[in-house]
């Protein structure tokens, strides 16, 4: 179940007329900057796998990677639950003699899902990182309700700064609210030897956060 956790203060609460000879531009503000932050649990897993190779002509090493990720392509191609790319593609001179070609896979699931392939991906590919992340469906959805929940304290808390002026609620001038990409803490690395399996413990942290930032200037009436 998602969470959210209210943590929504005043950093500042202010009366500003404003210069203008016009009526509602001229009445008392208040200004107010609040924050909402939000949890949502880490529900896929994102794994790297490797697949590498070294000969003396760089073709041949290629070869060979092309061959690995092509198979590894073959297995995943059965399993439309996991999202997968290409995560990246590289050739090196080792020495006089060898280069080293090295071609990365990017896969994301449901544990449940990901982690039985990844011990038959092993077979031939490298596990390089294992951790776990939030959903973005879920990211999505904890955002929209953290800015609902952030949008109804500003009107309170707008209505209520109005009254300990002595003034009345007249309505808002204008809101702006700003949602950064949730903090994924830091998870081990893993570099698991071959056709070994990750355990499911090791998976990292099981949450991640985030906040919704408003700013926002409301109008009182005497």
């Amino acid at each position: 179940m998602k969470k959210l956790r209210s943590s929504l203060a005043v950093l500042a609460c202010c009366i500003a007329p404003t210069a203008s000879a016009d009526t509602q531009n001229s009445l008392p503000q208040v200004e107010l900057r609040l924050a909402q932050k939000y949890t949502v649990p880490n529900s896929e897993l994102v794994a790297q796998l490797q697949a590498t190779a070294e000969k003396p002509q760089a073709s041949s090493a290629a070869s060979v990677v092309n061959e690995d990720l092509r198979w590894a392509e073959q297995q995943l191609a059965a399993y439309p639950q996991i999202r997968w790319q290409l995560a990246g593609y590289s050739s090196n001179r080792q020495s006089d003699k060898d280069w080293q070609v090295a071609g990365d896979l990017s896969l994301r699931a449901d544990p449940k899902v990901l982690l039985p392939v990844l011990a038959t991906l092993q077979s031939r590919l490298q596990l390089r990182s294992l951790h776990s992340e939030a959903a973005a469906s879920a990211i999505a959805t904890a955002q929209r309700q953290a800015s609902t929940t952030v949008l109804h304290r500003f009107v309170e808390d707008a209505r209520n700064a109005c009254t300990a002026l002595g003034l009345s609620w007249s309505g808002v001038e204008r809101v702006s609210i700003q949602s950064g990409v949730p903090v994924q803490p830091i998870a081990p690395v893993f570099l698991a030897a071959e056709r070994a399996v990750p355990a499911p413990v090791a998976m990292g942290h099981s949450e991640s956060h985030g906040q919704i930032d408003l700013m926002g200037t409301a109008f009182c009436k005497k």
